[in-house]
């Protein structure tokens, strides 16, 4: 689904999906009013949603989406290179955050990344996020807290490997185990830390002492 208040970019964007035999838009608007009605009528695994819409913001707009549909994922499409809208989007539970000047055959991609539950990054942007994270771990104790108590040893190894920034094939390929079997701990850590993203959950990782973000 699509959520941009742009007509002509947002028009560009389907005209760039529509060529995918993989990837159906299921429904587009501008307007943030709109958008959870749409989701909720058209189910979309991935909303592409824009920061700055006409009628509201895209972060609230998002947090929304999460938190009513938790099978939906968002992907941030946006001009904003602001290191607290970046940092912002991860608390709302964003699943990828993307700069508007992607070359068009990257849409797509990241799309397929983001509709795996993968995290997914601006390049230009990670340092930011590094940033966010150092700042965690300085102002965090490092001692356990009962909802970590509460994951599995396995779940423990998967989240420390989601914090690398790993894709569900290769914790698969790490801990030998199966792709789906890799998604259904992700859903536990999750659910049981009461995170709404894998980039949340990278940050609850390395604030809670469980990974070093110099390693």
């Amino acid at each position: 689904m699509l959520v941009e208040d742009y007509t002509i970019y947002r028009h560009g964007l389907r005209m760039i999906l529509d060529l995918e035999d993989d990837i159906v838009v299921v429904g587009e608007t501008g307007s943030a009013v709109e958008a959870l009605d749409l989701a909720a009528s058209s189910s979309p695994d991935v909303v592409v949603l824009d920061i700055f819409l006409s009628d509201g913001n895209g972060l609230r707009v998002c947090r929304q989406l999460v938190e009513r549909f938790p099978g939906t994922h968002v992907l941030m499409l946006t001009a904003s290179d602001d290191d607290a809208d970046l940092v912002e989007a991860v608390r709302a539970g964003a699943t990828g955050y993307l700069l508007k000047d992607i070359a068009p055959d990257q849409l797509p991609k990241a799309i397929r990344t983001v509709a795996d539950g993968n995290a997914l990054l601006a390049p230009e942007l990670g340092a930011t996020l590094f940033a966010e994270f150092s700042a965690l771990v300085r102002g965090a104790p490092t001692h356990e807290d009962e909802a970590v108590a509460e994951l599995t040893e396995r779940e423990r190894e998967v989240l420390g490997l989601v914090a690398r920034g790993w894709s569900n094939r290769k914790i698969a390929g790490e801990l030998f185990i199966a792709e789906n079997t890799v998604k259904n701990h992700v859903r536990n850590i999750l659910d049981k830390l009461q995170l709404r993203s894998r980039m949340e959950a990278a940050m609850y990782a390395v604030r809670g002492g469980l990974i070093d973000p110099t390693d």
